[in-house]
């Protein structure tokens, strides 16, 4: 595998992984994201006028696109139009020095740059494509967002109340579980090169699939039943979500008889607790409207935290609805070490960790968000081997991004 070009202390997973991004969307921005977090030597190649996600509100005071600060960290970013010849050219060189390239195009597009799979002629190239529809079939071209994934796969249909609209998830939902899909796809198909030298692959993700495919268990229960999964009645429902407390709003879990029987104690309503009708899960469901209304006035006495305490210790599933303020302070999250700044800027942002924790290789933020094209000289230089003549050339046709170099040590 390549040798990565940035210095980290102690092992990393996937240390001496090299990366090529030229994906433009979330879902392309998150694997590559997680590869970086993972020790991988990522290189962003973004458009003169930066990658898309750059334009995307919310905004910091200083107009720095808030979905690009948690999606393009720890990468390094080149500036490179990949519809001009010239500067394609380079980015074909960067792909091709590469065990892993992102892309998030469709197949015309990569054709016509000449950036197909097989263009690329590397037996030992991984390339990860994350796109809406897949690489085949008659939606390969089609364009796609987080709101139609959430359409076409099902999940709207039984996102939200029967009384209004179906809803996408909240969020990129899609975008991020496509790249966490395609970042495990990637990690086996590196694992098979490993086992099979020179035996690289193409890893085709679609994030319609990836939806319908987490969306498997309603589909399959709709197939048995003969009768569609559909949303949930409001009324007749009513403490199917987050119901209402005395701060905030409530998740509780009835779904077994032990947590029935609890949680009715906890909240004083001891005849509903010690009824054996409504030990039983499916009395319960048909007998919703004798209980409903005196359980979620009950719940409107107590606090979230203070309510979520007394059931933990009870061992009944539940969950208080915390609102950003509240996730940040949390201290459990804060032991585990999921809050982390980049290395590089100790007293900027608190940065979500990621989702999973490796005991020898763990994972690190090593960079914070590069300025759009920051590492183009840095990245032409030690990865491409290319003089300060042939820089000075390829800026003077437009081909690449002036870019800033990290340091001034590196301007020298």
């Amino acid at each position: 595998m390549t040798s990565s070009a940035t210095n980290h202390a102690g092992p990393r997973a996937l240390g001496d992984v090299r990366v090529v991004d030229i994906s433009y969307s979330a879902a392309g921005a998150w694997t590559s994201r997680l590869l970086a977090d993972a020790g991988a030597d990522v290189i962003l190649v973004e458009p003169s006028e930066g990658h898309p996600l750059r334009r995307l509100a919310p905004f910091t005071e200083d107009g720095t696109s808030i979905p690009a600060m948690n999606l393009l960290a720890n990468k390094r970013a080149v500036s490179l139009d990949l519809d001009a010849p010239h500067s394609r050219r380079s980015a074909l060189d960067l792909a091709k020095s590469a065990d892993i390239v992102i892309s998030s195009h469709t197949p015309s597009r990569l054709k016509a740059w000449g950036m197909t799979y097989a263009a690329l002629a590397r037996p030992s190239l991984v390339m990860c494509h994350v796109t809406p529809h897949g690489m085949t079939g008659a939606l390969a071209e089609a364009p796609g967002n987080d709101l139609t994934a959430a359409a076409r796969s099902g999940w709207a249909s039984i996102n939200g109340t029967t009384d209004r609209e179906p809803l996408k998830p909240a969020g990129w939902a899609a975008s991020y579980c496509a790249g966490v899909v395609a970042y495990a796809g990637a990690v086996a198909a590196l694992r098979w090169r490993d086992a099979h030298p020179d035996e690289g692959q193409e890893v085709d993700i679609a994030e319609v699939e990836v939806m319908a495919g987490a969306f498997a268990p309603a589909v399959l229960g709709s197939q048995y039943r003969g009768v569609p999964n559909g949303r949930r009645d409001p009324v007749a429902d009513g403490l199917g979500g987050p119901v209402e407390v005395a701060d905030g709003y409530f998740a509780l879990t009835l779904s077994r008889a032990h947590f029935w029987r609890d949680a009715m104690n906890v909240l004083g309503l001891t005849d509903l607790a010690e009824d054996e009708r409504y030990g039983v899960s499916w009395y319960r469901q048909q007998h919703k409207e004798e209980y409903t209304a005196r359980v979620l006035e009950a719940m409107r006495g107590w606090k979230k935290m203070d309510l979520f305490e007394e059931l933990a210790v009870r061992r009944v599933v539940a969950g208080p609805a915390l609102t950003m303020e509240e996730l940040h302070g949390i201290e459990h999250l804060r032991e585990r070490g999921f809050w982390r700044r980049s290395a590089d800027q100790p007293d900027g942002p608190d940065y979500p960790g990621p989702a999973y924790q490796m005991s020898a290789t763990p994972q690190t933020l090593d960079r914070r968000t590069p300025r759009s094209g920051e590492h183009t000289l840095d990245v032409m230089r030690t990865v491409l081997g290319m003089s300060d003549g042939q820089m000075l050339t390829l800026m003077e046709q437009g081909a690449v991004g002036h870019g800033y170099p990290e340091s001034t040590e590196e301007q020298s």
